[in-house]
C-alpha cells in the first residue's frame, strides 16, 4: 500500500494540471454539499441553542371542516399535553406580545414573549446569568419578572453582570430581572425579553376549550416519537368529543376540531424547508456532474496509460495490484478534495445564510461539528466512488486483452472506451440541461407571482406599527378611539398625502391574523354544523383609499360608525359567494360573539384581499369591523402619497409622538416590501438556482472540452491520413464538430426527459411551477448549445491543424 501510495504521488505532481483541476473540481462539488448540508443542520436539523431538538415538538389545534389545518392551542389543549407524563418531560405555552420600555431617553418596542414555566426546560436552554421562572412566579398576580435575552442585555444594560434584580419598566409596570439567556437561545424568533404568561385557573376551564389564543411546545421523553405522542392525544380528543355530546353540544365533532404534534423543527424552519431541500438536490447534482468530468478525465487519463498497465501486467502484476494504483490515486484526489470541502464547506453556508433573508434567517447559525465534518467526509467518499469507479470497471473489462504489443505504437482509445466517456459527457449535459431548465422554471414561477394580484394596490403606501401601552390604553375604549383618529388626521394633513388609515390586521404587514366562528341571524346553523368561519380585520374610514380596494356593493365605514351608533360591518366578496351565494349580503345580520351577543348589519361588500402570501389563497373571507366600535390595541397605520412613499417615514414617527410620545412605532417600512418580501423564500431559491445553473453549464463545458480534446489527440493519425488525401481545415472543423453536436443532442433529450419528470415533481409543492416550460426549455437548450459550441470551437480547430507529415511519421 506504501509503494501504490508513493507512486500515486509521483503520478499526480507528473500531471499538475490534470491534479489541480481534479482536485478543485471535486473539492467544489464537496464544498457546496457541505456547505448546504450545514445551513440544513442549522435550520432544520439542530437550531441555535437547542438541546436534543429531536425530542422537541411543536403542538397545535386542527378544524378540518373550517379550513383550518395548523392553528395554536387553549389552555385545556394544553392541560392535555402536560397531563401525558409518561410521554412528555416538559410543557410550555407562549404568547408573542409587545411592550414599550423607556430608556436611553427615548421609548422602544420591544418583541416579548410571555411563557409558562417550563419553557427553557422544553429547549434544554440555561442562563449565562441569574436563573429562569419558577413554578410560584408563573401564577396569576405573582410579581412581574424578566428573562432577558443576551442582545437586549447588551443593549439595556451594557452586559453588567450586576443585572439580577435590577427594574425595567414596561408599559409603565416594573418587572424584575432574573436573568439572561445565552446568546444562541432567542426563541420564539425576534424575541428580546421573556415575562410570565401567569395564567388565572380559570382559563383552563371546559368553556375556554375552542379559545386558541396561545402556541405550544413539548419535550418528549427519550425514545418516545412524535407519532406515539399524537396517539396519546388523540385519546384524549376523543376523551373530549364524548364528554361534549353529553352536554349537546357538538361543536367539536362537528367542526373537525383536533390536536397533533410536529417535529418543532418544522415550524421553526418556516418558508426556508423547501427550499433548502430543493437546493441539497441541486448541489448533490452539481457533485454528481463534478464526478462525472472528473471520471471522464481519469477515463482518458487512463487510457493513456494502458502502455504502462500492460507493461505491468507483463511483469506480473495482478487486475487488483492494477486496480488498486487507480483507488489509491482517486483516494488521494477525493480526499485534499474532502479537506478543502471541511474549512471551506462551513464558510460557504455562514455566507450562504448571509444571503438569506434576516426574517427567515433569524435565530440560526452555521457551526462546525462532528456532524458537519462526516457529511464532507461522506461526501468525499461519495465523489471518490462516483469519480473512481469508471477507470477501474474500464480495467476489469480490459484487463485479459492487455497485450503490449497493442499499445507499443498507438494509445489510441478503443469503440468501447470511447462510447463510456460519450455516455458521461452525455450525463453532464443532461444534468446541466435540468439545472438551467429547472432555474427557468423557478424564474418563470417568481415572475407570475409577482404578477399575482393581492387585492390592494401596494406602490406609494408606508406602514408602521403602534402597540398601544397595556397600562394607559387598556379598557379605555374612548381613548384608544381618539389615538388612532388624531394620528390619522395628523397623517392626512400631511403634504402630498391621498390617505391614511389605521388597520390591524394588515395584509403582508401583521404576523397575526384573528379568525373566528360567526353565525348568520337569517341563516341558523344545524345541531351538526359548525357554522361559518372567517377572518377578523378592524380598520378606520380610510382603509379602502389608501389601499385602493374596490368597493363591491353598499358602503365602507364613515365617521359616523362610533360607539353608540348601530354596530355595523363589511365582509369580503369571498364570505358573500360563500355563504350568500346567488344574492346580496348587505342587509344581513351576523352574530360574532356567541348566541347572546348583539346583531351587526352588514352594510357593505368589498373586494377580497390576500393576507399574507401571493403564493397560497386559503379561500378564506373576512369581517371587517370599524376601530371605533371595537377598539383594539394594536395598530397598522397606512399611508398613500403622491410621491415616493419613503418621505412620510419621518412624519409617521413624529405624528404617533405628536399625540402619544409614550408609544413608539416600529417597522416602518413600506407596504410593497412587505409584499416583496412573502416571495423572499422563491427569490433567493431563485437566484442561488441560476448560480448553481451557471456552475453546471462550466462543467458541462469543462466536460465537452475535455472529451473532444482528448479525442482529438487519439485521432492524430486518422486526423493527418484524411488531411493527406485532401481533406480540407474546414471538414475536419466540421467534422468534430459533428460528432459533438450528436453527444450535446443526446444529452439535451435526456434533460428533456428529467425535466418534464422534475416539474411533474415540483408542481405539488411549488406553487406557480405550471408556467414558463417551453421558454424554459429553449433557454437551457440554447445555453447548452452556446456552452458546447465554445467548449469544442477550440479543439476542433487544434485537430485541424495536425501536420500531416508530423502525424504519419509518428505513427
Amino acid at each position: 500500500m506504501i509503494d501504490n501510495l508513493r507512486y500515486a504521488v509521483r503520478q499526480l505532481f507528473r500531471a499538475p494540471t490534470f491534479t489541480i483541476v481534479t482536485i478543485l473540481t471535486l473539492a467544489l462539488g464537496v464544498g457546496a454539499n457541505t456547505a448546504i448540508f450545514s445551513v440544513i443542520q442549522a435550520v432544520l436539523l439542530h437550531p441555535s441553542g437547542v438541546q436534543e431538538p429531536e425530542r422537541v415538538a411543536s403542538f397545535h389545534a386542527k378544524y378540518t371542516q373550517l379550513n383550518l389545518p395548523i392553528i395554536g392551542v387553549s389552555a385545556p389543549d394544553f392541560a392535555d399535553a402536560r397531563s401525558m407524563q409518561s410521554q412528555v418531560d416538559a410543557a410550555a405555552l407562549v404568547q408573542s406580545v409587545s411592550y414599550n420600555a423607556t430608556f436611553d431617553g427615548r421609548t422602544q418596542h420591544l418583541r416579548v414573549a410571555k411563557v409558562s414555566q417550563q419553557w427553557f426546560q422544553v429547549f434544554g436552554a440555561e442562563p449565562i446569568v441569574g436563573r429562569t421562572f419558577l413554578p410560584e412566579e408563573d401564577q396569576n398576580g405573582a410579581e412581574r419578572t424578566v428573562v432577558l435575552s443576551y442582545a437586549a442585555w447588551q443593549r439595556m444594560f451594557g452586559g453588567q453582570h450586576d443585572v439580577v434584580d435590577k427594574k425595567i419598566l414596561l408599559d409603565d409596570q416594573s418587572y424584575r430581572v432574573i436573568g439572561v439567556m445565552r446568546s444562541d437561545f432567542a426563541w420564539p424568533k425576534g424575541v428580546e425579553l421573556w415575562t410570565s404568561l401567569g395564567l388565572p385557573p380559570t382559563a383552563f376551564t371546559a368553556d375556554n376549550r375552542f379559545n386558541e389564543s396561545y402556541n405550544s411546545v413539548v419535550r418528549l421523553k427519550p425514545g418516545v416519537s412524535v407519532a406515539q405522542f399524537n396517539a396519546g392525544i388523540e385519546q384524549k380528543r376523543l376523551e373530549e368529543i364524548r364528554r361534549e355530546g353529553t352536554g349537546g353540544f357538538t361543536f367539536g365533532q362537528s367542526s373537525g376540531w383536533g390536536m397533533f404534534g410536529q417535529p418543532w423543527t418544522e415550524d421553526a424552519a418556516g418558508d426556508l424547508k423547501k427550499p433548502l431541500l430543493a437546493l441539497f438536490a441541486v448541489v448533490a447534482m452539481i457533485l454528481l456532474i463534478a464526478c462525472t468530468n472528473i471520471s471522464g478525465l481519469m477515463l482518458a487519463r487512463a487510457s493513456v496509460r494502458m502502455k504502462e498497465m500492460a507493461i505491468r501486467s507483463a511483469l506480473g502484476a495482478s487486475l487488483r495490484q492494477l486496480a488498486m494504483q487507480f483507488v489509491v490515486e482517486t483516494a488521494l484526489l477525493a480526499g485534499t478534495a474532502t479537506m478543502i470541502g471541511v474549512l471551506a464547506g462551513p464558510l460557504l453556508g455562514r455566507l450562504l445564510l448571509l444571503a438569506i433573508p434576516h426574517d427567515l434567517a433569524r435565530g440560526f447559525a452555521v457551526h462546525t461539528n462532528l456532524r458537519v465534518v462526516l457529511a464532507a467526509a461522506g461526501f468525499g467518499l461519495l465523489a471518490a466512488f462516483l469519480a473512481g469507479l469508471a477507470p477501474v470497471v474500464q480495467l476489469a473489462r480490459t484487463h485479459k486483452s492487455l497485450r503490449l504489443a497493442e499499445y507499443s505504437k498507438s494509445s489510441t482509445a478503443g469503440a468501447g472506451r470511447q462510447r463510456f466517456r460519450n455516455v458521461l459527457v452525455c450525463t453532464e449535459i443532461a444534468l446541466a440541461f435540468l439545472l438551467v431548465a429547472g432555474s427557468g422554471l423557478f424564474l418563470a414561477s417568481l415572475r407570475e407571482l409577482q404578477t399575482v394580484d393581492p387585492g390592494f394596490k401596494s406602490d406609494a403606501v408606508m406602514t408602521g406599527k403602534v402597540t398601544l401601552d397595556a397600562t394607559n390604553y387598556k379598557g379605555q375604549d374612548l381613548k384608544q378611539v381618539n389615538f388612532i383618529h388624531d394620528v390619522t388626521e395628523r397623517l392626512s394633513a400631511q403634504p402630498g398625502v391621498v390617505a391614511a388609515a389605521a388597520v390591524f390586521p394588515a395584509p403582508f404587514a401583521s404576523s397575526m391574523h384573528p379568525s373566528g366562528s360567526f353565525q348568520i341571524v337569517e341563516k341558523p346553523t344545524g345541531p351538526n354544523d359548525p357554522g361559518p368561519h372567517g377572518d377578523k380585520v378592524w380598520a378606520t374610514p380610510g382603509f379602502l383609499a389608501a389601499m385602493q380596494i374596490p368597493m363591491l356593493q353598499g358602503r365602507w365605514f364613515s365617521e359616523e360608525d362610533r360607539k353608540d351608533s348601530p354596530q355595523v360591518a363589511v365582509i369580503d366578496d369571498m364570505l358573500a359567494k360563500m355563504y350568500w351565494p346567488g344574492r346580496s349580503a348587505v342587509g344581513g345580520h351576523l352574530r360574532l360573539g356567541g348566541q347572546n351577543s348583539p346583531p351587526v348589519e352588514i352594510v357593505g361588500v368589498i373586494g377580497h384581499v390576500r393576507k399574507d402570501s401571493l403564493e397560497v389563497e386559503e379561500n378564506k373571507g373576512v369581517i371587517y369591523r370599524p376601530m371605533a366600535q371595537q377598539p383594539v390595541g394594536e395598530a397598522v397605520f397606512v399611508v398613500r402619497t403622491k410621491m415616493d412613499p419613503d418621505v412620510m417615514r419621518a412624519p409617521l414617527v413624529e405624528a404617533v409622538r405628536a399625540v402619544d410620545s409614550s408609544e413608539a412605532v416600529y417597522d416602518v417600512q413600506t407596504l410593497g416590501s412587505f409584499v416583496s418580501d412573502s416571495l423572499a423564500a422563491r427569490q433567493l431559491l431563485v437566484w442561488l438556482l441560476t448560480m448553481f445553473g451557471g456552475l453546471a453549464l462550466l462543467l458541462a463545458a469543462i466536460g465537452i472540452y475535455g472529451l473532444l480534446s482528448f479525442t482529438a489527440s487519439q485521432r492524430t493519425t486518422e486526423i493527418g491520413i484524411r488531411m493527406a488525401l485532401g481533406a480540407q481545415r474546414w471538414q475536419v472543423v466540421s467534422l468534430m464538430l459533428k460528432e459533438s453536436l450528436v453527444l450535446i443532442g443526446a444529452g439535451i433529450a435526456a434533460g428533456l426527459v428529467l425535466t418534464f419528470v422534475a416539474q411533474r415533481i415540483l408542481i405539488h409543492s411549488f406553487a406557480a411551477m405550471d408556467s414558463g416550460l417551453s421558454l424554459s426549455l429553449a433557454v437551457a437548450a440554447f445555453c447548452l448549445l452556446f456552452a458546447a459550441a465554445l467548449a469544442s470551437i477550440v479543439p476542433a480547430r487544434r485537430s485541424a491543424s495536425v501536420d500531416p507529415v508530423i502525424a504519419l511519421r509518428n505513427e
